[in-house]
């Protein structure tokens, strides 16, 4: 089964955020059923409380959490602790891949990342992009990763470091050096438009 955890915070009444929730996930929804993927779920998680949000009218399965209060500043851990507890509440398997992508981030229709996902079998236990973002790069050795879209069985995705002042990417980079590299793919682009820290979108 693939998981697609998509990860969204909702701290204020912000319109922009609100219309990039809604073009990501909507996004989202339309490739994979282009793609045909079979036994997929979108799980959305939104870390400031349970209650009603514009989140439960895409008829997916949403999970709240109380994380974004969590006592840390570093927004990754965050994150990361909403990964760590969809796993759990939806009990997802060790043998599950799971794909985290950020809610606000648009996928491409050509996304090679996606491509990569649909194929059958799956025959990866990883799916990622090393490198920074702004200067993204091929090597297994690399100690940085996109986190804004990327795959990993679930097995694995358990074993990642919590974070403390160092970014999150640094961890699943460092995690994903657990797995033979003959097991990893990591496709040329992502295929994915990210805003990270704005709201000017960039390609990747």
């Amino acid at each position: 089964m693939i998981y697609f955890i998509v990860t969204t915070s909702l701290f204020k009444d912000c319109p922009i955020r609100k219309s990039q929730y809604i073009n990501g996930i909507t996004t989202l929804k339309r490739i994979c059923q282009n793609l045909a993927l079979e036994d997929y779920t979108i799980i959305v998680v939104e870390n400031n409380g349970v209650r009603k949000t514009f989140l439960d009218d895409f008829n997916l399965p949403v999970h709240y959490t109380m994380n974004n209060f969590l006592p840390f500043n570093n927004k990754g851990v965050k994150e990361l602790q909403d990964v760590f507890d969809t796993i759990k509440q939806y009990r997802i398997q060790d043998s599950d891949f799971i794909v985290k992508m950020t809610g606000r981030y648009i996928l491409k229709d050509d996304s090679e990342f996606m491509k990569a996902l649909a194929g059958r079998p799956l025959d990866y236990d990883a799916i990622i992009k090393f490198g920074f973002h702004m200067n993204p790069a091929t090597n297994y050795n690399l100690n940085d990763c996109n986190t804004g879209l990327i795959g990993m069985k679930c097995s694995y995705v358990k074993k990642i470091e919590r974070p403390t002042t160092e970014p999150v990417e640094w961890k699943w980079a460092k995690c994903a050096k657990l797995i033979d590299m003959r097991r990893i793919f990591e496709p040329a682009t992502l295929g994915i438009a990210i805003c990270p820290a704005s709201n000017t979108y960039i390609n990747i």
